[in-house]
């Protein structure tokens, strides 16, 4: 793809039928985004430990001891060990090759046994149930209605009777505010796209039908070429996270509130968090139609 491409280039944001999720599995990209996730400079790819600590702590008073956790999308497992550490029997999951290694060297060094597999959540299939289930920071999102409502389900599956699911979502609002954002460009000498300096040209797109907000960056080297990257995530009101949770069998128990699942300064009114519980009697799933299920 050349400048000229960029240039000339009308209408909306129209991702490619693979540029809907950032290639987090490509080794190099996803070393580049371990050293994200593990500066204590920002919260962009994981929270800074002192919020996470604070999770944590919230966690642990939701469970028994010796809980089995599954933690979806754990990145370099700073959720899982600590919950190792606190005694309970923890599995993460993650598509990152280098936030995998990296969490298995981790707990190998402060001799905990964690069971961190590198997969992509979606086609994950565990051999034995879980007590908790997590997802934080948004994962969710990233996946279309289908892919989410599949997911949960399968989750919902996964637990124990009484078992539990956590999972951390952005609010409507933030998911159509970052696809109706302006476009921007920034300098960077090296950054998550590229290693090399290169200028990088964002957009992003709305689509009001789908609740789905696109992005499309363009990272621009020195010689001119250009490398295409994309994005996109899902909305949900709340009522149809509501519905989401309820249409897998699960309960919603509660929403916990800042001083109880703090999300940093840097997600305050973004993200929130619900907790969902599976009912200890065997229940059909309920009815309500989904946005999952329209297509």
């Amino acid at each position: 793809m050349d400048i000229r491409t960029l240039i000339f280039a009308t209408g909306g944001i129209q991702l490619l039928p693979d540029e809907d999720k950032i290639p987090w599995n490509e080794p190099a990209f996803s070393q580049r985004m371990l050293d994200n996730h593990l500066s204590q400079e920002h919260d962009w790819a994981s929270r800074r430990l002192t919020v996470i600590e604070q999770q944590v702590g919230w966690i642990a008073h939701q469970l028994p001891a010796d809980a089995r956790i599954l933690d979806l999308g754990c990145g370099p497992g700073f959720y899982t060990r600590l919950l190792a550490e606190r005694g309970y029997r923890c599995t993460g999951v993650d598509f990152s090759p280098a936030s995998i290694e990296w969490a298995r060297q981790q707990a190998a060094t402060a001799g905990l046994h964690i069971d961190y597999i590198q997969q992509d959540v979606r086609t994950y299939c565990p051999a034995t149930p879980f007590d908790f289930i997590m997802m934080t920071f948004g994962e969710l999102n990233v996946f279309s209605a289908t892919d989410a409502l599949a997911l949960v389900n399968r989750c919902a599956q996964w637990l124990t009777p009484g078992g539990r699911l956590l999972i951390e979502v952005h609010t409507f609002d933030e998911v159509r505010r970052q696809g109706m954002a302006p476009a921007s460009w920034q300098r960077c000498p090296q950054g998550l796209f590229l290693a090399t300096p290169h200028l990088l040209l964002t957009e992003n797109g709305w689509d009001e039908a789908t609740q789905t907000s696109s992005t499309r960056f363009w990272a621009i080297e020195e010689n001119g070429h250009t490398t295409r990257f994309g994005s996109q995530m899902t909305a949900w009101h709340d009522d149809e996270y509501a519905s989401l949770l309820g249409n897998a069998g699960l309960t919603l128990l509660s929403r916990p509130d800042s001083s109880e699942w703090p999300v940093s300064e840097t997600f305050e009114g973004k993200l929130f968090v619900l907790l969902a519980e599976k009912s200890f009697s065997s229940k059909s799933p309920l009815s309500t139609p989904l946005k999952g299920d329209i297509n």
